[in-house]
């Protein structure tokens, strides 16, 4: 096999098409030429951003399009974004990944704030946004750490709502859709409101949300069983938020109460000697819990968040603009197996930031402030492999950027501590202090009003998680045994491997990401194309390192109680059924490369006839070895064409999945499908004054078999069957 070298590949995929580099800027002359949806500003970034005069690359999903990619996971809402793919855990908790990366890498905020769920350390653990009731969902691909943090190192998602009110809001407005759906009897609403009370803004919102096992076209599992539906996929959930803000000649102070409310099966969550105890409960609360009854664990989240916004225009002189957010949530979510909690979650979280938006010079302006987080989370019961943790950030930061006509320039700098401390039982108490450094210089150019280019190079250093170091214990729901940086694997005999501290050195990890990228606008039509290269040096991921969870030897007396002779363990180890254990993986470091595109256009060919296409790649292995690293997604192509006429419109799109054949070490390849989709909507013009539409969706119509290369669950949990889909929505 051909080696290549990681710079000439840099290189090759940069410099040649650098003459197509992307930008951005807020040059009048070329704004009037792009479409409303480009020019929302950007809640994400506290300096005056669009999607057109921002260095790094930057989307907005907003308004219908946000409605019609609406699903109930924010991963599979955002799943046919270009650079963007889901984690796919069965449409009950799939999150997002950008440019191949997921997990703690993608900071998934709520109006700024972190989500302050647990859905960083696991694909079963559901993210807490929801989608049906935002304003839009924005999507900064890359680092975004300078404001965010270094959760942030591949890219945040920030999902804005209108829970506090920054002005008044000129009377009532509202909102409320529905959607019922065929392939997991979906039973889908949503409605939210506000009216202005004097000097006052009143907001209310909620969702319920419905379905069953979800269909799939037949497919043989890993059983041998024929399988047509998911068993254990269900979804019930819902959530309410009540805001109230004041609004005075010189800013605004609101504040919020939102509260969510999850059950959802936990599909594949196979638990090793359960049939022990089948017979226990053989009888017990046979009315109790139907879900429970119907197809094994699930999970019971509950989530109550406050939340706190204040503004204040020219609070002193050389300040324009001083901002507060600040969050508290309080998360539990239990999986739940027989009539009891298995394993219980917990996360107590408190997050402020403070900005102040300055006038530098003429032409520079900037924004500079503080970043405080402080989160306690703790694990216990059957699955808790993570001890209890504390995880305490502190940072400052500074944006800068100018106010020119053509060539505009954006930079800025952040420090941040963490610190991280566990009580670990095998280890005792572990604490870990961390310096994070992170800094990006970006430029935008106008070269003509049709035609602008960016280029942005960010330094970002990332601390490892807690449960990249502390891990240690069977995670059920990746069906891996899962060891920690903390931890070294120590072969005592043959098929016997005993656990110890590790006494190597945990690092920051370290990004060195390069974007670039052109916009291209005509009559009509648009152009976007981003190239991308990510180094990043002690990138931590799970090695799956070939050996099995029962090849593993304790130092308690687990053993003893299921081994009459210990000196056998070793002797009859062969005599193991391998199925019943886990694949062990451990965390690993290693210096690694990310590259790849994203190119997405719309041409208009008459008023009534449009066409949109997009396609987007990553490739990512090691430096050192030239190894894949696990689970990044294949090439994508799409296109969808879009016919109006009258008060109807109807489209048709489909988008193929490449194989995915560059795979890691013990992972197979994904084979490649396509899936055709449909939509006809209707805007009846007798409630037009409610910008009402009614719509028939026809999602996978050839009724595909797909499975997701990026999911734990690929051959246990494929994409969805055949669905047809009926909905309405509107706004008054």
């Amino acid at each position: 096999m051909m080696k290549y070298s990681p710079v000439a590949l840099v290189l090759a995929q940069l410099l040649a098409p650098a003459a197509h580099a992307q930008a951005q800027n807020d040059n009048e002359e070329a704004q009037h030429q792009h479409e409303n949806t480009e020019v929302i500003v950007i809640n994400a970034s506290p300096l005056v951003r669009t999607e057109l005069n921002s260095a790094q690359p930057i989307s907005v999903i907003s308004g219908d399009e946000l409605r019609e990619k609406q699903a109930h996971t924010l991963g599979e809402t955002l799943a046919n974004e270009p650079g963007i793919n889901s984690t796919h855990f069965a449409r009950v908790a799939s999150s997002p990944i950008i440019r191949g990366l997921d997990g703690p890498r993608v900071k998934v905020t709520q109006n700024g704030l972190d989500s302050a769920d647990v859905s960083r350390g696991s694909p079963d653990h559901a993210v807490t946004t929801e989608t049906s009731v935002a304003q839009q969902v924005e999507i900064l691909r890359g680092p975004a750490t300078l404001l965010y943090g270094s959760g942030a190192i591949g890219g945040v998602v920030n999902v804005v709502d209108e829970r506090i009110a920054q002005e008044l809001v000129g009377g009532t407005r509202g909102f409320f859709g529905g959607n019922l759906a065929t392939v997991d009897d979906l039973r889908d609403f949503n409605a939210g409101l506000s009216t202005d009370l004097g000097q006052m803004v009143f907001h209310i919102d909620g969702f319920s949300r419905r379905s069953d096992d979800y269909s799939v076209p037949s497919f043989v599992n890993d059983e041998g069983e024929t399988v047509d539906t998911i068993e254990n996929s269900f979804v019930d959930a819902q959530g309410g938020t009540l805001g109230l803000s004041y609004i005075f000649d010189a800013g605004y102070i609101g504040a919020s109460y939102a509260r969510l409310e999850q059950e959802y099966g936990i599909p594949g969550h196979h638990h090793h000697g359960e049939e022990e105890h089948e017979d226990e409960h053989e009888g017990e609360h046979e009315d109790e819990h139907a879900h429970e009854e119907e197809a094994g664990p699930f999970a019971d989240l509950v989530q109550d968040r406050w939340q706190l916004h204040a503004g204040l225009e020219n609070p002193w002189q050389g300040v324009e603009q001083l901002t507060l957010r600040y969050a508290y949530t309080d998360y539990q979510h239990q999986e739940i197996e027989g009539d009891s909690p298995s394993t219980t979650f917990t996360n107590d979280q408190h997050e402020l930031r403070v900005t102040a938006n300055h006038q530098l010079t003429d032409q520079w302006y900037g924004a500079f402030g503080y970043h405080g987080f402080l989160q306690e989370q703790s694990a216990f019961g059957e699955e808790a492999y993570t001890p209890a943790s504390e995880t305490d950030r502190h940072g400052l930061f500074w944006l800068l950027e100018t106010r020119e006509n053509k060539l505009n320039y954006q930079l800025g700098i952040r420090y941040e501590n963490v610190q991280l401390d566990a009580a670990n039982v095998e280890l005792g108490q572990q604490s870990y202090d961390f310096d994070p450094l992170s800094a990006s210089f970006g430029v935008t150019y106008q070269w003509r009003p049709q035609v602008m280019f960016n280029a942005n190079y960010s330094f970002a250093q990332r601390a490892p998680s807690a449960n990249e170091i502390f891990a240690n214990g069977a995670h059920l729901a990746t069906q891996t045994y899962e060891l920690g940086l903390n931890y070294a694997l120590h072969q005592e005999a043959e098929h016997v491997y005993a656990i110890e501290a590790s006494e190597r050195s945990i690092e920051l990890e370290t990004s060195h990401s390069f974007d670039v990228g052109a916009h291209f606008e005509g009559n009509g039509h648009h152009l976007n194309i981003n190239l991308f290269a990510n180094r990043v040096d002690n990138f931590i991921y799970e090695n799956i390192v070939g050996i099995n969870s029962l090849d593993l030897e304790f130092d308690h007396h687990e053993h003893d109680e299921h081994d009459e002779h210990g000196d056998e363990h070793v002797d009859e180890h062969d005599d193991h059924d391998h199925a019943d254990g886990l694949p062990v993986v451990q965390y690993n470091q290693e210096d690694v490369l990310l590259f790849g595109y994203e190119i997405d256009g719309r041409w208009q060919f008459t008023p009534d006839l449009r066409l949109d296409a997009f396609s987007d790649y990553t490739r990512a292995y090691t430096l050192d070895s030239t190894s894949n690293l696990p689970r990044i997604p294949s090439q994508r192509i799409g296109a969808d064409v879009t016919y109006n006429q009258g008060n109807w419109e109807s489209s048709i799109g489909y988008t193929w999945y490449a194989k995915q054949t560059r795979v890691a070490e013990n992972e197979t390849s994904t084979p490649s499908y396509g899936l055709l989709n449909a939509q006809v909507n209707f805007f009846p013009q007798s409630l037009a004054r409610y910008n009402v539409s009614l719509y028939l969706k026809a999602e996978n119509i050839t009724d595909k078999l797909g499975y997701v290369h990026t999911s734990f669950l690929k051959y246990d949990a494929p994409v969805a069957g055949r669905n047809f889909s009926l909905g309405f929505r509107g706004e008054f």
